[in-house]
């Protein structure tokens, strides 16, 4: 028996509303087949595009955690942001198979460009080209979610988080042991890169099999979905939003916030992403980049909330706390490395435990509302952790934290989008929002710090020098000499004695003790508006159902929409009714 879905699923004279039954009525002009229903998970096409996906999210991880501790990767975050939903919206579209092709191939690249640079400028081409891939390669909440019953959905991502607990939880120490002890120095961050990257390049290709863009549109041709593209509010999106952060990025560090440069890209930046929100709405577009409707949803907007206020905390501690590391607690780069190893190792670790505790008991919105106050009291509890093993282990519980939280909201995300056939531009949105969060808040925070390290070394440094002895002619050459870290240089400047470099040392401690204070106090605004939106998360227990959006078939893959215990006797395709 052959079944075609139309409004719902046939089957013994029962009928089951299902993801595939929603695909089949929406505009999209799905074309949906019912598959014998078993158990995916020990499918070869499954196991090795799990594997895949799992290869994939480590190395996106490792380019980005293990590089940042030689580059700077805002350029990274910029490329992931305009990239998941530009990745999301066109492989809904036109099928996935080869955009996560196409996002391992352009890894590769970005890797072998980082491991042959000579110059930094090369290095950030690379970055750019591994931040544009990581766009798909961090999408594994959609790609892996519509593989698996969507009650199986948080064990299933779990695992993909915990694969990435070896270069996101101990990137910066395996990096830092790369400078040390070997000749290439960081490029072996790119070497390991390109091993992990090759592997799962391979697994995709061979395993990776979604639906073809046949199976996914009924009465449509390629060149009419290329016609209905949305390449205005592609252009509008991707200029306003790059723009928009780079003008966050440079302002206060590569030129002053009242430059030409900052003050123009931002403005052009942000009316560019105004236009492209009246466009979407407006337009009347069969194909937008981004369905407006999804910011309808209650849900959704929560879960959009909550995960950016848990970017924004996790892209900042990443910068804040390796600097506060290098700063206060030790001089010695290994170590340093392991002890920044707080912030991935703990929001990878919190992912899992994430992931594994979504569906038993119910009640995703009190955890999700604990998780909430945790990320909130612990970041800001930073803001005394003068001692360097008291604000590692802070570090490390908040970072568990962040990683509880948005794993809940990675997933849930995926599960309260209404129309399966959106899921990768509501998914895709859910990230870029994220990343957009994440950049302005490493902005704001950095921003305070170098603000307050500046005024208390006026208030704090300076008096003591002056104090201790040292000439103030020599004061401008000294301070400048302290902060290059060149002992010739310091001990060169006229009047500068043991004593006042111990001083100085000591009292720019001080100085930026108090500015990391500060900073980690503002954070507090930002977990207060995560804490306010989780007492209005989706409680998603009656949506855990068996359903599984799409099935992998040996290369002939196709949609499916299966309850336990449903049986459909053939799996040949069904020809389109007119």
């Amino acid at each position: 028996m052959t079944t075609v879905i139309q409004d719902n699923i046939e089957v013994a004279g029962e009928s089951h509303v299902t993801h595939a039954a929603k695909l089949a009525s929406t505009e999209s002009d799905m074309d949906v087949v019912v598959l014998t229903q078993k158990n995916p998970y020990f499918e070869f096409n499954f196991i090795g595009t799990y594997v895949a996906i799992c290869l994939g999210t480590m190395s996106s991880y490792g380019g980005f955690v293990m590089p940042a501790t030689s580059l700077a990767l805002i350029n990274e975050t910029i490329a992931v942001s305009i990239g998941f939903t530009l990745v999301g919206r066109l492989s809904d579209i036109f099928g996935r198979r080869w955009f996560m092709i196409g996002c391992s191939s352009l890894a590769l690249i970005g890797c072998i460009v980082g491991a042959t640079a000579q110059n930094v400028n090369t290095l950030i081409g690379g970055t750019v080209l591994i931040g544009l891939a990581a766009a798909g390669q961090l999408s594994s909440n959609y790609i892996i979610g519509e593989l698996v019953p969507v009650e199986h959905r948080g064990f299933a991502l779990s695992f993909i988080f915990l694969s990435g607990v070896p270069f996101a939880g101990f990137g910066p120490y395996i990096s830092r042991l790369f400078i040390a002890n070997t000749k290439a120095g960081f490029r072996w961050d790119y070497y390991v890169s390109i091993i992990v990257n090759g592997l799962a390049l391979m697994l995709f290709v061979i395993c990776y099999h979604p639906p073809k863009f046949d199976a996914l549109h009924r009465h449509r041709t390629r060149w009419q979905e290329i016609k209905d593209m949305d390449f205005m509010g592609i252009f509008l999106f991707t200029a306003g939003l790059l723009l928009l952060l780079m003008g966050l990025s440079w302002g206060g560090s590569l030129y002053p916030w009242k430059s030409a440069h900052v003050i123009s890209t931002i403005i052009v930046g942000f009316v560019l992403c105004v236009l492209f929100v009246l466009w979407e709405c407006y337009a009347g577009l069969r194909r937008p980049l981004l369905p407006m409707h999804l910011f309808k949803s209650r849900d959704y907007c929560v879960l959009v909330t909550i995960t950016t206020v848990g970017g924004m905390l996790y892209y900042s501690l990443n910068v804040l706390f390796s600097t506060e590391v290098g700063v206060l607690f030790t001089t010695d780069i290994v170590y340093a490395g392991l002890l920044s190893c707080a912030i991935g190792g703990g929001v990878a670790l919190g992912q899992t435990i994430g992931g594994i505790i979504l569906t038993p008991g119910g009640n995703q919105r009190w955890k999700l509302f604990a998780s909430t106050i945790g990320t909130t009291a612990l970041t800001v509890a930073l803001a005394g952790g003068t001692q360097r093993e008291t604000a590692a282990a802070l570090a490390t519980c908040a970072a568990i934290c962040i990683g509880v939280l948005e794993s809940l909201a990675v997933v849930g995300v995926t599960i309260v989008i209404e129309d399966p056939s959106e899921m990768g531009a509501g998914a895709g949105a859910f990230g870029s929002i994220r990343s957009v969060g994440g950049v302005l808040a490493t902005t704001i925070f950095t921003t305070i710090l170098t603000n307050k390290v500046s005024s208390n070394t006026e208030s704090i440094v300076i008096p003591a020098l002056l104090k201790a002895g040292l000439p103030l002619t020599s004061l401008k050459p000294f301070l400048t000499a302290l902060a290059s870290g060149n002992s010739g240089a310091i001990t060169a400047v006229p009047g500068v004695t043991e004593s006042i470099i111990g001083i100085a040392v000591a009292q720019t401690k001080v100085a930026y003790q108090k500015a990391f204070t500060v900073v980690y106090l503002s954070s507090l605004p930002f977990g207060v508006i995560s804490i306010i939106a989780a007492f209005w998360a989706p409680n998603i227990k009656d949506l855990m159902t068996h359903d599984v959006v799409r099935r992998l078939d040996h290369g002939q893959s196709t949609l499916a929409g299966l309850k336990e215990g449903e049986h459909i006797e053939s799996k040949e395709a069904v020809q389109p009714t007119h």
